[in-house]
């Protein structure tokens, strides 16, 4: 089990939105900078201790008039050349799993969560998974939407987060969150840019951290500079309720050819599903379609940022944990 810190990293909520944490958008600071873990010289130290399994590497290309993420691998390359790599590129490096391999950075999440939980009385959390996000200047993310509630806690850096109604069904119509949850797809989903007029624009500066409602739709601009944050993934109880739901539904549409009638998170039947959910998991049951990732490119070591794309032959299914 990881061990807080003897220093809690302090959070404050500058506009008074606490009582979203977990709910809706909550926009705060924080104080990890000064921990002192996030200079280039311990981010390619941490790079180096990764495993093949808890690392993602993507870009992102354009594929006729559809842009698509791409996989690849960092071929072994030193810590300093990755990020020098990801500065001169179109690149995300996703280090995943902190609890697992750096206690360290966990640390000042698990603190962060420990005190704002304190100061939100009944508010529980649970299933943290923080993972590290290094992305290029001017990258992108593309519009998607999470399986899990997210927290952001940007680091170094400049970047525009644009949030949209996750309630709004053509911004997020129930049979595509369903294959999100159902793992179908890589969260990607259909984007329409006039939906930017009615969307929330936050810039995130340094030592700010955004939090917000459960599989909203949202995409990223790098606005300047090597982009660091940590990502975290965690639920409340009515946010797992309702992947239980939006789960069986997905099984109930694609298993049996039932067209789902609601998705409310409370009541017998969310419980039912939730319930139906946990069975369908234990023994196996997954949708026909559920996709794989597959690694099409290496960075290339003479080159920094540039990348060696892999032939059919050459690619490889990536497998993570």
């Amino acid at each position: 089990m990881v061990q807080h810190t003897e220093h809690p990293r302090s959070v404050t909520f500058p506009n008074n939105d606490m009582s979203q944490f977990g709910k809706g958008l909550s926009h705060f600071q924080h104080d990890f900078l000064s921990s002192g873990l996030f200079t280039d010289e311990r981010l390619a130290r941490l790079i180096e201790r990764y495993p093949r399994e808890y690392y993602m590497i993507t870009t992102m290309t354009q594929q006729g008039q559809k842009p698509e993420w791409r996989n690849g691998d960092l071929n072994g390359v030193s810590g300093e050349y990755a990020l020098e790599a990801i500065r001169n590129g179109r690149l995300w490096l996703c280090l995943r799993r902190f609890d697992l391999i750096a206690p360290e950075y966990d640390d000042l999440v698990a603190d962060a969560f420990a005190q704002i939980e304190s100061m939100s009385p009944g508010l529980t959390t649970s299933g943290h998974k923080s993972s590290l996000l290094i992305s290029s200047p001017g990258a992108r993310v593309l519009y998607h939407a999470d399986i899990p509630m997210v927290s952001l806690w940007h680091l170094r850096g400049r970047k525009r987060v644009w949030l949209y109604d996750p309630n709004d069904k053509t911004h997020l119509p129930d049979e595509v969150l369903e294959g999100i949850m159902l793992r179908e797809t890589e969260e990607e989903i259909p984007y329409d840019q006039s939906w930017d007029q009615t969307a929330q624009s936050i810039v995130l500066e340094p030592g700010y951290a955004l939090s917000w409602p459960h599989n909203a739709p949202h995409r990223v601009d790098n606005l300047e500079g090597l982009n660091v944050s940590i990502t975290t993934d965690y639920f409340t109880p009515e946010t797992k309720r309702r992947y239980g739901v939006y789960y069986t539904n997905g099984l109930m549409r694609r298993r049996l050819g039932v067209k789902p009638r609601s998705t409310s998170a409370n009541g017998i039947g969310a419980y039912a599903k939730c319930a139906a959910a946990l069975a369908a998991k234990k023994v196996g049951v997954k949708a026909a379609t559920e996709r794989s990732m597959m690694q099409t490119f290496k960075l290339n070591k003479e080159m920094p940022g540039a990348l060696i794309d892999l032939s059919p032959a050459e690619q490889q299914a990536i497998t993570q944990y």
